[in-house]
């Protein structure tokens, strides 16, 4: 199935660093008592299930009404995916008149990773470092976010439905496969805020590649959940309602009573 360019084209671009503070750094203010507010900004229900101590639970749409926050320094957290929207809303609180607002690079899952502590349902923290297709389809324009597929069998449809991606075989070889992996990651002009997304035809069997890419230390790392399986699923549905919303426009335009 031939989708419309505006569905798989990547448009690339980067990250404004002015945006983003790591994890690193935060904890160091934290232990330095450095006054810190950590804006958790995930739906109340995952709040409720994890979060870390100390964060506050406040939407995206519904920060500029907190003025009392505009001259304090805020830290927003999600999951650690969805980065565009996250940057969209610093740059729209800053001309609000919030005075520092930057996003928790990786969010819960670095933030996890570094050892940084959580409360709350330690399964549910599990599934921290897995991206939704429709949540990737959001992302797949973030020129800082590496995209490797680590199919055995080469799949035609790849570079069709995520162009620019890099192929990483999962080999029977696992140094081999490391060995690739870290030669992929290791750039003097890599961003030390990028980010890098892992998936295979399935989206199933990560277990062995996530231990695989814990052995390599590298942060920022996320799975694309049902793989690319469950992607090519989503464009499906998401042209079908594109179509049927220029189908809809289409009968619109040709009503007797329109001018």
């Amino acid at each position: 199935m031939l989708f419309r360019s505006e569905l798989i084209t990547r448009k690339l671009k980067t990250r404004d660093p002015e945006f983003v503070i790591s994890v690193t750094s935060v904890l160091r203010k934290i232990k330095n008592k450095e006054e810190t507010i950590l804006i958790d900004v995930r739906n109340h229900q995952e709040f409720e299930k994890f979060r870390i101590s100390g964060s506050i639970n406040i939407p995206v749409f519904a920060i500029k009404t907190k003025v009392f926050l505009k001259s304090k320094p805020l830290i927003l957290v999600n999951e650690g995916y969805n980065h565009v929207r996250l940057e969209q809303a610093c740059r729209r609180l800053k001309k609000s008149g919030f005075a520092d607002v930057r996003i928790l690079n990786g969010g819960l899952n670095v933030w996890k990773q570094e050892g940084g502590p959580l409360n709350g349902d330690i399964f549910a923290q599990k599934a921290l470092n897995k991206i939704p297709p429709h949540v990737f389809f959001e992302e797949k324009n973030d020129a800082d976010c590496l995209m490797i597929d680590v199919t055995e069998t080469k799949n035609p449809d790849v570079q069709y439905l995520i162009p620019l991606v890099l192929a990483i075989p999962l080999a029977d070889n696992s140094q081999e496969f490391i060995s690739k992996i870290r030669k992929a990651t290791d750039s003097p002009q890599r961003d030390p805020f990028s980010s890098i997304l892992i998936f295979n035809q399935s989206g199933e069997q990560y277990g062995k590649v996530e231990t695989l890419i814990q052995k390599t230390e590298l942060k920022n790392v996320f799975y694309l959940k049902d793989g690319l399986n469950g992607y090519k699923t989503f464009l499906q549905r998401q042209a079908l309602i594109w179509q049927a919303n220029n189908h809809s426009k289409k009968k619109l335009k040709k009503c007797a009573h329109c001018p």
